[in-house]
């Protein structure tokens, strides 16, 4: 943030130095609420929480002398040189630091904002090269200035899936309509509709896939349908999804909260080769 302080001096007058200031920048808690810590960003009815700091540090939160505890103003220090000229003009800039703390999971997708004032309020001592010990402790008071600035964040679409592994397990040559299941767990942005495809190896985008055995020199492939629901007879699971229709797979709706889809694998006999048989599918989540 930039700054700057002028002294009118009195011309032929060497002042040593003209004026040695003490200023305060104040902070106001900014349109997103009232509350100093944390600050709130909005859009609409939802919020974002963060904070401005004085410090790269993040430890002194950047406030106003409006209130009654911290947080606390930034304090500056500046002392105007002396001289015979009738103006004389400081400038500065002084960082400050924002944050945004993780875990605001529940966050609507959408640009949050906050505007906030900044005033200065201060105290000088002149032809002294001591300064006042606060911003309202010196016999001088500053002709204040003020300005405002727009704080804003983004939260955009994004989706996460984990998938566990489905295990037909161990069955007999003679097993029919064999079908196990297991869950994928998907975690989007609060409101972001998604829609999620399973795709075999074989790249086939009804869900029907094969299994290959371990064992070299073995070439039988065990076929295998993936489904929504269970059985033989089960909803396939395919991979037709895309960012706005669900196709052949699943669809739901972003909470910022993992959200579990259980899916199933049939295989229609066992009549093979005995091998342990196995096949990666790929998890597609479309937003």
């Amino acid at each position: 943030m930039g700054w700057s302080c002028t002294s009118t001096g009195i011309l032929g007058v060497v002042l040593s130095p003209q004026a040695n200031i003490v200023m305060c920048l104040n902070l106001n808690t900014g349109t997103g609420g009232t509350q100093a810590n944390p600050r709130l960003l909005n859009n609409g009815s939802s919020n974002l929480q963060y904070q401005l700091y004085a410090n790269a540090t993040d430890s002194q939160i950047w406030g106003s002398t409006a209130t009654s505890a911290t947080p606390i103003p930034l304090s500056i220090s500046v002392a105007i040189p002396a001289g015979l000229i009738l103006t004389t003009t400081v400038t500065g800039q002084t960082p400050f630091y924002a944050q945004l703390p993780g875990g605001q999971t529940t966050a609507p997708v959408g640009t949050y904002t906050s505007t906030l004032s900044a005033t200065v309020s201060g105290s000088y001592n002149m032809n002294t090269s001591t300064p006042p010990g606060s911003c309202s402790s010196g016999p001088n008071t500053l002709n204040a200035g003020s300005a405002s600035f727009v704080a804003s964040a983004t939260v955009q679409k994004a989706c996460v899936v984990t998938a566990n592994n489905v295990n037909l397990g161990a069955v007999p040559s003679t097993s029919v309509n064999t079908t196990a299941s297991n869950t994928l767990n998907v975690s989007c942005t609060n409101g972001t509709p998604y829609f999620v495809g399973l795709a075999p190896s074989n790249g086939n985008t009804a869900g029907a896939g094969v299994m290959k055995g371990a064992l070299s020199g073995n070439t039988d492939q065990v076929p295998y349908q993936l489904s929504s629901t269970p059985g033989p007879s089960g909803t396939p699971w395919g991979n037709t999804a895309t960012s706005t229709t669900a196709g052949n797979g699943k669809s739901g709706s972003g909470s910022g909260q993992g959200q579990s889809l259980t899916v199933y694998a049939t295989v229609p006999n066992a009549n093979y080769t005995p091998d342990t048989y196995s096949d990666t599918v790929t998890v597609n989540v479309n937003y």
